[in-house]
């Protein structure tokens, strides 16, 4: 917690997503952090974000055994549920956000940090304790506990209100010895329907979520670091109730002690947030794989940059499913999280390759609306950028994107055609909500260990109105081109002359 990375200066980025953290015991109290480091963050006009864990907990967390015990999911049968997959020295559990005292404990952290000056709060895996960890296979038997089948008994209650006895069996399978009850607080799982008993007897205590128990759908299949808006479950809608009163607390708290708003975010993707930053890790729910691994996001083969892929498509995606989740307001930045495969693969590129990546997908991000976060420190002793001589690169190559950030704001993707003479060129057109202003994104994925540039190509795209001016601008070359083009009733033709890794057309 007192650790300060002088490269954050060095870069000078808008902001930092986490630039301090709560972890275990480090964090409990004020003089874990080094607070001092936030007034030279503003001496620069940079956004200073803390941050935490939201669900990873430790024995030594707590003042006793009981409490811990008590803090911990459990399994379908009563159990806490180890997380050994992590690799921690000491044993590591999830914590349950259905706990009202769980709750007060991550607040407890945030308010140290609000009142420290954090200028805004991100805190991480919001609903990661429901996989049922490598003990079950990730299979989802965890958040059995009594606080959450409680919950689940007042979901169903508001959910079949003229429900009557002889629904509850027919409909769920329920028995006169374990049936949900009006006349009965529905916390109280000796007289009122206890979800635990329930699936013991139907044979699913070791796989709650099997397609044969009837009410698993009613329960939902929780998607770790997502909280889709279709999603209408028990698990959804009271993770969403939950997340919104952590919410709501620590901005109430913020206005009512330090007088100012303050920024919220989470990892993934998450309502009621000022920005949703996804970290980007293997076995992501973004995209359909045979191996289940997700969207692959730092493309490597053979210990090389897989330049040629492109991550249009997923970036879309992330767009598209937080203005759903978030609204169209709320900014999406996507990050290497770890420690993982990904960032394992990003870190053994070559250090070209490593400059192709964010000039690449780093550009491509910005082409389709997303904020990429620029590596430059993790917390278990990887190479720094500084390390990995990056740091030279990012200033500069930064510098493109801090001066044109008029092209990367409040952006819309527009649906009209484009096309593109040369192979392995992705375009986006976008169109800045307000102003309707349209700039057309170039990417090339011409790529063997190596960039290959492009040039001599046309552009071809349907607009509303012919531009006026057409100039190409990239961090690739010093200042703008004019390149010919022809444009009647909106049909715009140009030519470019060469494509390094990425070129923006202004209109």
């Amino acid at each position: 917690m007192h650790g300060e990375d002088p490269q954050v200066y060095e870069l000078d980025p808008d902001t930092t997503i986490r630039a301090i953290g709560k972890w275990s015991t480090s964090g409990d109290e004020a003089a874990d952090y080094n607070f001092a480091q936030i007034g030279r963050y503003h001496a620069q006009g940079i956004t200073f974000m803390g941050s935490g864990t939201a669900s990873v907990i430790f024995p030594k967390d707590f003042a006793t055994a009981e409490i811990f015990d008590d803090m911990s999911t459990r399994d379908a049968d009563g159990n806490p549920v180890p997380h050994d997959e992590f690799g921690f020295p000491e044993p590591a559990r999830r914590g349950n956000l259905f706990n009202p005292a769980y709750r007060e404990y991550l607040l407890s952290w945030a308010r140290i940090q609000v009142d420290g000056g954090v200028d805004g709060l991100n805190f991480d895996e919001i609903n990661s304790g429901f996989s049922g960890g490598s003990k079950y296979g990730f299979n989802g038997n965890e958040g059995f506990d009594d606080y959450t089948i409680a919950d689940f008994n007042r979901y169903l209650l508001e959910k079949y209100p003229a429900f009557t006895a002889a629904d509850w069996k027919s409909r769920f399978g329920m028995t006169d010895d374990n049936i949900l009850r009006r006349d009965v607080p529905p916390g109280d799982l000796a007289a009122n329907f206890n979800y635990r008993a329930y699936l013991r007897s139907g044979g699913w205590n070791l796989d709650p979520l099997n397609a044969s128990n009837p009410l698993a759908r009613e329960w939902g299949r929780v998607v770790a670091n997502r909280m889709y808006a279709e999603d209408t479950s028990f698990t959804a809608t009271y993770i969403r109730r939950y997340w919104k009163e952590l919410v709501d607390k620590t901005r109430a708290y913020a206005w009512r002690t330090r007088h100012r708003n303050i920024l919220i975010s989470s990892n993934g993707l998450w309502p009621y947030v000022d920005f949703n930053s996804v970290g980007m890790y293997p076995w992501n729910p973004d995209e359909q794989t045979p191996d289940f691994r997700g969207a692959d996001y730092v493309p490597v083969v053979e210990g090389h940059l897989n330049g040629a892929k492109s991550l249009q498509s997923q970036y879309r995606y992330l767009k598209e499913q937080s203005a759903r989740i978030a609204g169209p307001e709320a900014p999406v930045v996507v990050f290497i999280d770890w420690p993982n495969d990904m960032m394992t693969n990003y870190l053994n590129l070559p250090l070209q390759e490593k400059k192709d990546y964010w000039q690449i997908f780093g550009a491509e991000a910005y082409a389709n609306g997303i904020f990429p976060a620029f590596h430059l420190k993790d917390t278990v002793g990887s190479p720094t950028a500084t390390d990995l001589g990056m740091m030279d690169f990012f200033k500069t190559y930064t510098r493109f994107y801090k001066k044109h950030r008029a092209f990367f704001t409040n952006n819309a993707i527009s649906a009209q055609p484009i096309r593109v003479s040369a192979p392995q060129v992705t375009a986006s057109l976008l169109a800045q909500r307000g102003t309707g202003k349209l700039s057309l994104h170039l990417i090339n994925h011409t790529y063997d260990q190596g960039i290959e540039p492009q040039s001599g190509f046309t552009v071809e795209a349907d607009l509303a109105s012919c531009p006026h001016r057409v100039s190409l601008l990239s961090p690739d070359f010093p200042g703008p081109k004019s390149p010919p083009f022809s444009c009647r009733h909106g049909k715009l033709k140009l030519t470019v002359d060469r494509l390094d890794h990425y070129t923006i057309i202004q209109l």
